[in-house]
């Protein structure tokens, strides 16, 4: 254990270092001028504290003293004092950050496949218009759900039951701060589980992530859950205590499994050399490792029966089904058909590492380099360190070898191990004073309380977590349009609501009705002439009955534009090859967006109506706007009343209106 730290620190700050002599400075100008001006802040006020010895002078020991006595918790009040806090600010995200809507379609196609669950269903057949009601992160072929494992959309639903479907993700914040709590406090003793469990509570990353509807919160409930129950096996009060705490341990990798499966791969893999290893002195608790499989079994039986209602293979994902199998990880072709290769794998891995430097805590100072220092400073770790630092590298590894970049204020594949980065964070002064004696690790603690004061302190001006939490405010704005609002306020009933997206995404939605894979549209969209494709596409629309591979052919064969006369202003992914390709028809569809805000149809297929059949149908139904297309649905949807959501500005904010079909622009 003597030479782990100085090698995991060794590789950290490689991760670290690599991105300057290989492509330059990884990090944003505003980033360097905070960590320059800030940091320096921070740095000599902490030399400057160190330097005083105030923490030595006797009155200021007695008040330390008196406020420890006047302040002291049990565990039990300490552990739901962090479990509320951090409930509390997840919600406080979820309300101000995220105005309490979704902002990606990750939690647009969960919160819809939870609605099918609500409807005593696991799927729904897919829709007669699919182009109408489809996202690129649902599958509309065979049955209609969404790509993501069953937990995700299981958990969302209670939320849904409740009229709040960010509550849940708020509450699993919470308990994984107790969870947290209870492994810290055991794994490293109380006071340094009480500090690192506060400093995990002040983690920003956690409280934004707890404001979305995203399945890495559960998740990393059931990862700490897992953390929790091993130190509880590791030394059992009673034989019954490690038997149950075995079970537990499978039940939190199992209800993993069935929410995020990469995940509980590597923990069940790190745990289990853990427990392999432990149980090398104590061979006769073996048996207990068969419960714990059992348990986890148990739980993954649940996602197992999901794939084969939804998918029709037990093993089989909806990220198989619309992605195919470059969407599994892997080094091979992505499903864009762009190789996945190990130095694209490494490139992955160092900017997670250099995004979670600076967003898992917003600090002034490159938080990793005071992980990295204390890492080098370890004269020996425990076992814990050691389990710590194999969860985050065994997580890093994996999602370096799974093709697609995973970002939302911060690298979002690593919130699984948010617990295993912020203790060995906090464990950095304790590894510091023990190396160069008690006053350096008192200033490693100053820096880093200065460090956290800062962050969250720091006016909404700079790139602290007021700015980042006013900065995501104001983004994806049209996603967060009270669509539901606008038609309760126009008072509308049996009503077809349409909402306008850029001609790229109308584009992009008959594609996939004709059934061209989503994985080969982008690459369409960008090398071939948008008015073309739309001719194409009509061609194709028309052949009803055909084989799909029949009808999708010309489109594939279509040529491709290495020369581009240019790209419409209102939507730069649309590109024409020259003036001869400009049809009326594709002429109006490339108009039609000029001084329009989009409003992504993915606000309105979360509120669509279900009925006994499993159908789309009730008293408001949303469309995606297809332009001309729209006619197709005059005979199915020729007794209501056609609206348009428009967004417009008001004070400021953006706002959904409802106004009439035929008087809001486009020619019906």
């Amino acid at each position: 254990m003597r030479a782990f730290g100085p090698c995991a620190a060794l590789i950290f700050a490689a991760l670290l270092l690599i991105p300057f002599p290989l492509w330059g400075n990884p990090y944003p100008v505003a980033v360097v001028r905070y960590w320059t001006i800030c940091g320096a802040f921070a740095i000599l006020a902490t030399l400057a504290l160190v330097a005083s010895r105030l923490d030595e002078r006797a009155s200021v020991r007695r008040m330390v003293a008196t406020v420890r006595a006047r302040a002291a918790l049990t565990p039990r009040q300490f552990a739901a004092l962090v479990g509320a806090s951090c409930a509390l600010l997840s919600a406080t995200a979820a309300l101000y950050v995220f105005r309490g809507f979704a902002t990606t379609s990750d939690e647009i196609a969960q919160l819809w496949h939870a609605r099918i669950l609500l409807s005593g269903r696991w799927t729904l057949p897919v829709d007669p218009n699919p182009e109408f009601f489809s996202l690129d992160t649902v599958v509309d072929a065979g049955r209609w759900y969404s790509q993501f494992p069953i937990g995700g959309p299981l958990f969302l639903a209670i939320g849904v039951l409740l009229g709040v479907p960010w509550l849940p993700n708020a509450l699993f914040a919470g308990a994984s701060a107790v969870a947290v709590y209870h492994f810290a406090r055991r794994a490293f003793g109380e006071t340094q589980g009480r500090w690192g469990t506060v400093l995990f509570c002040l983690t920003p990353m956690l409280a934004f992530m707890g404001g979305t509807w995203m399945n890495h919160v559960p998740t990393l409930f059931f990862a700490s859950l897992a953390l929790a129950a091993l130190v509880s096996w590791d030394a059992p009060r009673t034989a019954a205590r490690g038997w149950t705490s075995a079970a537990l341990i499978g039940l939190a990798v199992g209800m993993m499994a069935i929410t995020r499966p990469l995940d509980a791969v590597v923990f069940a893999a790190v745990i289990g050399a853990f427990q392999v290893v432990r149980l090398s002195r104590d061979r006769g608790r073996a048996a207990e490792l068969v419960v714990q499989a059992a348990a986890g079994l148990a739980c993954m039986s649940v996602l197992l029966f999901a794939n084969h209602r939804s998918t029709g293979g037990v093993f089989r994902f909806g990220y198989d089904v619309l992605w195919g199998p470059g969407h599994r990880v892997g080094f091979h072709l992505d499903p864009y058909g762009a190789p996945h290769t190990l130095a694209r794998g490494l490139d992955y891995a160092v900017s997670y590492i250099g995004a979670l430097n600076f967003a898992l805590m917003y600090w002034p100072v490159p938080a990793f380099a005071l992980l990295v220092l204390g890492l080098a400073a370890a004269h020996g770790l425990t076992r814990w360190d050691a389990l710590l630092i194999a969860l985050l590298g065994a997580q890093v590894a994996a999602y370096a070898a799974y093709w697609y970049r995973g970002e939302l204020l911060g690298p979002r594949f690593l919130v699984t191990v948010l617990p295993a980065v912020v203790l060995l964070l906090a464990r950095a002064p304790a590894f510091i004073g023990a190396r160069f004696g008690d006053r350096a690790g008192r200033g490693a603690v100053v820096l880093l309380v200065l460090c956290t004061l800062v962050a969250w302190l720091a006016p909404a001006s700079t790139v602290g977590i007021r700015g980042a939490a006013m900065q995501a405010r104001g983004q994806r704005r049209s996603l967060k349009l009270d669509i539901v609002g606008a038609v309760r306020d126009a008072n509308a009933h049996n009503a077809l609501v349409f909402l306008s997206e850029p001609f790229s995404a109308r584009l992009a939605r008959r594609l996939w009705a004709v059934g061209v894979p989503r994985g080969a549209v982008p690459n369409l969209l960008e090398t071939r002439d948008a008015c073309t494709l739309l001719a194409a596409i009509e061609v194709a629309e028309s052949a009803v009955g055909a084989p799909a591979e029949r009808r999708i052919a010309p489109i594939m064969s279509l040529p491709i534009v290495t020369n581009f006369l240019g790209s419409s202003r209102s939507d730069p992914a649309i590109h024409i090859a020259g003036p001869e390709s400009l049809t009326p028809l594709c002429e109006t569809e490339i108009n039609a967006d000029a001084g329009r805000t989009p409003v992504p149809f993915g606000a309105g297929l979360i509120h669509e109506p279900i009925d006994a059949a499993g159908r789309i149908d009730g008293d408001v139904i949303y469309v995606a706007d297809l332009g001309a297309h729209n006619e197709v649905l005059r005979r199915r949807f020729a007794g209501r009343t056609w609206y348009r959501i428009s967004a417009v500005q008001s004070r400021g904010e953006l706002r959904a209106v409802l106004r009439p079909y035929e008087d809001s622009g486009r020619a019906p």
